[in-house]
């Protein structure tokens, strides 16, 4: 039996020494609350990164939707160079400043050019084209599937994350009929 030193006799009779074998957590217990807290930070972590691709996506896709109706206010404005936002040429034509005019063709021409490259420096490698399409909710880049009859439409691709446990790139469509 333990006997504190300060006890003397009878004053100290009954007190024994604590047993410390059953108290506090053991290193089991710990191990196993690590790992539940560890796999609670690995879902939360998961969770947040599938956060932040539709974000990004979200964007991308506010950004294509401004970008299309841009360009369809643009085409209402000069609806008679049409066919140059249908078909535009590889190179631009002459460029016209405050003395020389811009033809209607010119101007379609800068204007389209313009907004390709906005385009694609605001969303990274994205493509437009405009068409008429009977089925615009079709075509994928580099083929836009326009049939050539139907309304006028505005056809954006792009390639992002699809959230998807691979991490593949997906090509994403943002479509705007144009009236």
């Amino acid at each position: 039996m333990y006997v504190h030193p300060t006890c003397q006799g009878h004053l100290c009779a009954g007190v024994r020494r604590p047993k410390f074998g059953n108290s506090g957590f053991s290193l089991l217990e710990v191990l196993i609350a690590a790992t539940i807290f560890s796999l609670g930070l690995a879902g939360f972590a998961a969770l947040l990164l599938n956060s932040m691709i539709g974000s990004a996506q979200a964007r991308r896709e506010g950004i294509a939707a401004t970008a299309a109706a841009s360009l369809a206010e643009q085409i209402r404005l000069n609806p008679a160079a049409l066919n140059r936002y249908l078909e535009p040429p590889d190179d631009l034509s002459r460029i016209c400043n405050g003395q020389i005019p811009c033809t209607p063709d010119q101007q379609a021409d800068y204007d389209f050019r313009i907004w390709q490259l906005d385009l694609a420096d605001r969303i990274q490698n994205a493509r437009g084209l405009v068409c008429h399409d009977g089925t615009p909710a079709d075509g994928v880049e580099g083929n836009g599937h326009c049939d050539g009859s139907g309304p006028l439409v505005i056809k954006i691709f792009w390639q992002g994350q699809n959230g998807a446990a691979s991490g593949e790139p997906e090509t994403h469509r943002f479509t705007l009929e144009v009236s």
